[in-house]
């Protein structure tokens, strides 16, 4: 099944790990140019015959020139499942400046703390008490409060299989 979206360049920061093994073929499905990259060379969870169609590129995010080098492929779009810092996004940010590339980074719902409430709403504090997630809450203050790349972020609960 194609999209409207048929032929736009993603790549995908974190493929072959356990998002990015379901992910991965479901974009190739939906008609994107889709971009593995991962900090070596290892199988998807799970086997699909869309991998055939993957671009499969090792680069590890902690060798200085990830995020250069990540810019040159030019992808419309990147999805980044493996930011754990601040300063590892704000780097992101700043090599994606002006190339008009949209940017989907995973968090967590763990920005918001304890649960006192669920579902868990995008209005609620965000009142992080662990390390992770007071991390991923700078990230993500950092991230959205920029205006050079468009960013959205999303807040998986928990991840499981399909």
């Amino acid at each position: 099944m194609l999209y409207w979206n048929d032929g736009m360049r993603i790549a995908v920061i974190g493929g072959t790990g356990h998002i990015g093994t379901y992910l991965i073929p479901r974009l190739v499905d939906a008609g994107f140019e889709t971009i593995s990259i991962s900090r070596g060379i290892r199988q998807p969870y799970l086997e699909s015959g869309a991998w055939r169609l993957v671009e499969r590129i090792v680069l590890d995010r902690e060798i200085p020139g990830f995020e250069t080098a990540l810019a040159s492929l030019c992808a419309e779009a990147v999805i980044d499942l493996t930011c754990y810092t601040p300063e590892s996004a704000q780097r992101l940010v700043e090599a994606l400046r002006g190339r008009k590339t949209r940017l989907l980074h995973c968090g967590t719902i763990w920005v918001h703390g304890m649960s006192v409430e669920v579902p868990t709403t995008e209005d609620r504090p965000r009142l992080p008490i662990s390390d992770y997630g007071k991390r991923k809450a700078r990230i993500e203050s950092l991230l959205l409060e920029q205006n050079d790349v468009p960013t959205a972020v999303i807040h998986p609960g928990h991840l499981v299989g399909q």
